[in-house]
């Protein structure tokens, strides 16, 4: 099943429901990051919490997610675009705990903290900005809480990440469901005694259930499907940022490397991707900068 994300409005236009398939996207992550199975977990929740997210607020920001606990995982920070690009890591990678009630214990590995959401303008704008205590530790609770605190509407978010034995991520999606002002309380009650019925988000997508599937058994037939798209792993890094990123070091930090190693490494924190700059390049960036002095 190819890694999608819908996008719906439910019950006369007072519910907002979104519903993502995201193993490919996970998987990418978990290969890049080399993460240990309860890592790997946590790491694909928070990515398809930030795509949930992400398909609420408008087209010219992005939101970024940083779960930071005082467990042996530390923290996750993830982001996500409206047009369905994410990327994101944890400080710890190699993470793995003992599995609470047969399920991966990604609580556990975070333990207790914060979590911080940001709004952040892609060209001019004000960046929001909001901190709320972890409600659990699992991701989706948490990102339930933030939405209920912030927007002072009731939601449900559920995420979930399916690892095999290997370690390869096998499924992985969720959904996200949020009364909107007219909901009704038969019609909240209606919804969340679905969400009680339903399978967990990755055994839904073990099923082989699509995005648009997946908001059918959330929310019921009574859906209006706004849109479907595709959702990737993507990084926004360059050379051309990291050339930015050495310049901003200062002349004399560059002059330091030059008489040194004479190359500087950069690994992309998000990403892993590796970027080397040799002497002649080092060196076309200080007479750019003397250039422009």
């Amino acid at each position: 099943m190819a890694d999608r994300l819908a996008r719906a409005l439910g019950h006369g236009g007072t519910v907002r429901a979104l519903a993502a398939v995201t193993t490919e996207l996970v998987e990418e992550a978990r290969r890049r990051h080399d993460t240990a199975p309860t890592a790997t977990a946590a790491l694909g929740r928070a990515l398809t919490g930030a795509l949930l997210l992400a398909g609420t607020i408008k087209r010219d920001e992005r939101l970024s997610l940083e779960f930071s606990g005082d467990g042996p995982l530390r923290g996750v920070l993830v982001d996500a675009t409206p047009d369905g690009d994410a990327r994101g890591f944890v400080l710890r990678p190699a993470t793995h705990v003992p599995p609470r009630a047969g399920k991966l214990d990604v609580g556990g590995a975070l333990g207790r903290g914060v979590l911080c959401v940001m709004r952040v303008p892609i060209a001019a704008g004000t960046l929001y900005r909001s901190i709320v205590p972890l409600e659990s530790g699992e991701i989706g609770a948490d990102l339930a809480g933030y939405l209920l605190n912030s927007e002072q509407a009731p939601a449900a978010v559920g995420v979930g990440v399916f690892v095999d034995v290997d370690g390869r991520v096998v499924a992985a999606g969720g959904y996200l469901v949020q009364g909107l002002p007219g909901a009704s309380e038969r019609v909240l009650g209606a919804v969340a005694e679905q969400i009680e019925r339903i399978a967990s988000p990755s055994e839904m997508v073990r099923e082989g259930l699509g995005a648009s599937d997946i908001l059918r058994r959330v929310v019921g037939d009574d859906l209006a499907l706004l849109e479907e798209r595709g959702v990737r792993f993507r990084c926004r890094c360059s050379r051309e940022r990291v050339a930015v990123a050495i310049l901003a070091m200062g002349r004399g930090e560059i002059e330091a490397v030059l008489a040194g190693e004479r190359r500087a490494e950069v690994t992309c924190e998000f990403c892993t991707e590796r970027y080397v700059l040799e002497e002649g390049e080092l060196r076309e960036l200080l007479g750019g900068e003397t250039g422009t002095a």
